[in-house]
Order: C-alpha cells, then sequence, then structure tokens
C-alpha cells in the first residue's frame, strides 16, 4: 500500500513515497519570483512596526517600497514624498503629543496622502487620535491591502521631494529662502546660525569637529583657546529653545565638537 505525504518548505515541493519501509524524496523548483516592472512609494509611522509586520510584507510583496519610521521627527520624513502615508492609529496619541509629526501633519501635500490605521472604527466606537484626524480616512490593518491599492489607483503619483527642504525633528530649512521653522513658526537666525545648523543637518548626524567648523563656515584655521564656535553654538541653542543639558536639537561632543541629538 503506497502512502503519500506532501512536504512543503520555501523554495520545493517535496512529495515523500513509503513504500515497504523504502522512501524516496523528489525535489520541484518552486517557480521564480516576480519582478516588480514599476513600484510606488508607501510611509508606514508606528512606534511598534513589529506588530504591523504582515501588512509590511504583504505591500513589499505587492510591489510597493515601504518604508517604515518609528518616529515623526526623522529629517529625512519631512524631505521625501511619499504617494501614501500610513499612520498607525493605535499609537496616536503617542504620535500626536511629537513635535515632529505635528509639523508633518502641517503639510497639505502629506496630510491629502495620510490614512490612518485603526480597528477600532469598525466596531462604531468613538476614539481619540490625540492629532486633527480629521477626513483623513480610516482603515483597518487586516483590509490595508486592498486599500491601500484601489486608492493608489485613484490618484496620482506624488512628485519628487523639494530638494530645498531639510528637516530634523520639528525644524524645517528651506535652503533656497535661507529660511528656518519651529513647528510651523519662522526663526530668526544670522547668517552664521543658519549656516551651522545647515552643516549639523547635511551631516545627518556625523560629528562636526570645532576646527571642520571653522574651515567652512569661517575660512579660517581653529585655534585650542578659541571660543568663536562656541559662543556661535550657544546663541544658535538660544534661538532654537534648545538646553545644552538635555538637547533636543544639538549634542555637545566633548573635546571634539557638536552633532545632531538623537
Amino acid at each position: 500500500m503506497v502512502k503519500l505525504a506532501q512536504l512543503h518548505l520555501p523554495g520545493y515541493g517535496f512529495a515523500k513515497t513509503a513504500d515497504s519501509g523504502a522512501s524516496a524524496v523528489t525535489a520541484a523548483a518552486a517557480p521564480p519570483p516576480i519582478l516588480c516592472a514599476s513600484t510606488r512609494r508607501i510611509v508606514l509611522i508606528s512606534p511598534y512596526p513589529n506588530l504591523l509586520h504582515e501588512l509590511i510584507r504583504d505591500l513589499s510583496a505587492a510591489c510597493y517600497d515601504v518604508m517604515v519610521f518609528h518616529r515623526a521627527d526623522d529629517y529625512v520624513l519631512h524631505s521625501l514624498q511619499a504617494d501614501l502615508y500610513l499612520i498607525d492609529g493605535s499609537a496616536a496619541d503617542m504620535l500626536g503629543s511629537d513635535p515632529g509629526f505635528r509639523t508633518f501633519t502641517s503639510d497639505p501635500s502629506k496630510l491629502s496622502r495620510a490614512v490612518l490605521l485603526d480597528d477600532r472604527h469598525k466596531e462604531g466606537k468613538a476614539f481619540r487620535t490625540g492629532f486633527d484626524s480629521e477626513g483623513m480616512p480610516t482603515v483597518a490593518p487586516a483590509a490595508a491591502l486592498e486599500f491601500v491599492q484601489d486608492w493608489l489607483l485613484r490618484h496620482p503619483a506624488a512628485d519628487e521631494a523639494d530638494p530645498g527642504i531639510l528637516g530634523f525633528k520639528d525644524l524645517i530649512l528651506d535652503t533656497k529662502r535661507m529660511a528656518v521653522f519651529r513647528g510651523g513658526s519662522p526663526i530668526d537666525l544670522t547668517k552664521t546660525e543658519y549656516e551651522l545648523l545647515l552643516s549639523f543637518i547635511g551631516a545627518e548626524g556625523a560629528v562636526q569637529t570645532r576646527d571642520h567648523l571653522m574651515a567652512t563656515i569661517w575660512d579660517a584655521p581653529f585655534f585650542g583657546n578659541s571660543n568663536v564656535v562656541d559662543v556661535h553654538v550657544k546663541s544658535l541653542r538660544r534661538k532654537l529653545g534648545d538646553n545644552a543639558l538635555a538637547p533636543m536639537y544639538i549634542e555637545t561632543v566633548r573635546g571634539v565638537g557638536y552633532r545632531l541629538a538623537d
């Protein structure tokens, strides 16, 4: 009597035949993966992306480029344009208290492409988001793939990000106008203070030594007893409302220089 047992392993299909104690295993290669001819960019903002791993997997398999941000204060998030932004509604209270997220939701080009992921709406429950989500579509994570596919069919691709706009946390720099905004409000900086901030953000978290800052901003060598850099950084911090002891924007690297704060 012949018994067949199917064994399923990634990439292969095995058929095991048991006959009088003898067994034979044959392997059949799985079909090759599908190459995506074109993609659309989707951004997911969630402090807990591990809880949405199935959605991330399904979106990637459906030929979408998925970018995940744990927080909304990442400078990359503010400088790119995505076709759709998925916001984790289960953590909306936390996001609502994030200054960077308030900056995100004040951008009409992003807000018009934002969708709230939350299960509570389907149960008819009222829930508070911690930010103004009026008019923002809401969909359960389990139904998000179908929603995304339908939404993107009806909306054109987003324009490319303006290369003249840089961001870090709730700070926005318009390099074309040399203008700086914090939480949407303008900040009056001197040319030197602006160039310092631009240097820190452009370094993407790398340490900027005093020697480097003196050479690039003042076009002068750095002398060990000079406090020119420190004085201007102190003034910049004051205008940004930053605290050297608990920095939000600019962190001191003792004996070396400065970098963006985590």
